[in-house]
């Protein structure tokens, strides 16, 4: 330990003796301390914040900064590498994430706290959350869109944001018309169990190995998505043709270092980093209570690899279609086109795209274009003009109509709003 520092414990104790900074008026909340310059010359005193996360991802912190950097903020290096902070610190903010490392600590913060965690806390203080209904409705659409009939949850007993995933998931999947006992459950093995390798891949192999084929399985998390595919790989089960798996947070090193590389929800972390030093200014500002309603932040779209990139179709024509739009529809291809490469007339390809996309060939070569629309906005600096050709478009008059029609943004709003959010949303 660094001399001159005390622990969580130490530094506890001490915060229980003094009052809370919430419980004091305002008029008692600031510096009491003298200054012998005249107030109109006094330079305003630079905020310091600490930073005090029991679950730490890099991007979270990046937002912090990013919103400090523009406030002038100081950031207290204490809590970055080790679980200390010197007696005394004259902190203004916290920003927390709630967990069993810091409860202790955060408990006892004398000064205004907002916190990112779904943790229940005996303090009440305003909340920002990455937004899980959203997540999991993005997470059924993606495998219902590739025809999966059958599903699977995979994720960790004693994780709450896990078990609030599941219940989402399984929500939208019923809302879209899922029968309840095409939804499975995978859970991770017992502490026990963990720490042997093959007890451990066994255990889950066996739990994959009773449900029914082709699969789509959401991982509450990467990791765990990413130690599925690892499983199946070495038990001779094919991802994503017979088990697709798609993870949450976009975690580039864990997604791309899979043996099959992961596909995974992007869920804006700097982005929630960011409105989480946001809020706080506005506690502090004194803008908003302890009291305040949770604020959401949206996912934006999944980041698809090759562990979902299959379509489980069984009918044949309906199969060839869409591989056909897949590969072609950078092109000005027709449904005419669709359809003499199928084969089938125009009603029969249209009723078994009804039966098992549950859409039209027309609305299936619509999503595949914007989509593509979209990553080429949001990722790269391409002309809107070269970006509607690349995805079939004649013009850009054309795209900016099917993109009002899905989103009610034009192509440019949506290079905007979702560029500026990549600086703070990976």
């Amino acid at each position: 330990m660094i001399q001159g520092a005390y622990s969580f414990k130490n530094e506890l104790a001490m915060m229980r003796k003094r009052p809370s900074i919430e419980n004091m008026p305002p008029s008692k909340q600031k510096s009491t301390s003298k200054s012998t310059l005249p107030a109109s010359s006094r330079k305003p005193r630079q905020r310091s914040i600490i930073i005090a996360l029991d679950w730490y991802d890099e991007r979270i912190v990046r937002g912090i900064y990013n919103y400090a950097k523009e406030q002038s903020w100081h950031i207290s290096p204490y809590l970055a590498s080790g679980r200390f902070v010197p007696h005394g610190w004259p902190g203004d903010g916290a920003i927390t994430c709630y967990g069993p490392e810091t409860s202790s600590y955060i408990d006892y913060l004398n000064m205004p706290v907002v916190d990112i965690s779904y943790l229940d806390m005996p303090r009440q203080v305003p909340r920002v959350r990455v937004d899980n209904d959203a997540i999991c409705e993005l997470a059924a659409e993606h495998f219902i869109s590739r025809g999966y009939k059958f599903f699977a949850y995979y994720a960790w007993h004693d994780v709450p944001v896990n078990a609030l995933r599941h219940d989402h998931f399984k929500q939208h999947l019923i809302n879209r018309g899922v029968p309840e006992e095409h939804i499975f459950a995978i859970q991770q093995s017992k502490g026990s169990l963990i720490g042997d390798w093959e007890s451990h891949q066994t255990d889950i192999i066996d739990q994959v190995n009773k449900l029914p084929r082709p699969l789509a399985v959401f991982a509450g998390q990467d990791n765990l998505g990413a130690t599925l595919i690892e499983m199946c790989v070495r038990a001779g089960i094919h991802v994503p043709e017979e088990v697709a798996v798609l993870g949450v947070d976009n975690t580039e090193l864990i997604c791309e270092g899979s043996p099959v590389p992961l596909s995974s929800v992007r869920t804006r972390l700097t982005a929630l980093g960011y409105k989480a030093a946001e809020q706080l200014d506005r506690l502090m500002n004194q803008e908003i209570s302890t009291k305040a309603d949770p604020v959401f932040v949206p996912p934006h779209g999944i980041v698809s690899r090759q562990s979902t990139d299959v379509l489980a179709i069984e009918h044949p024509a309906v199969a060839t279609a869409v591989r056909y739009i897949k590969q072609h529809f950078g092109e000005p291809i027709t449904i005419e086109d669709i359809i003499e490469y199928t084969g089938l007339s125009k009603r029969g390809l249209e009723k078994a795209f009804e039966k098992h996309l549950g859409r039209t060939p027309a609305s299936e070569l619509r999503r595949i274009r914007l989509d593509e629309a979209k990553r080429l906005l949001t990722e790269t600096t391409d002309k809107i003009d070269s970006i509607a050709l690349d995805c079939g478009y004649s013009n850009s008059s054309n795209l900016s109509c099917a993109f009002r029609r899905d989103t009610n943004m034009s192509p440019r709003s949506y290079r905007l709003k979702y560029s500026k959010a990549e600086t703070t949303s990976d």
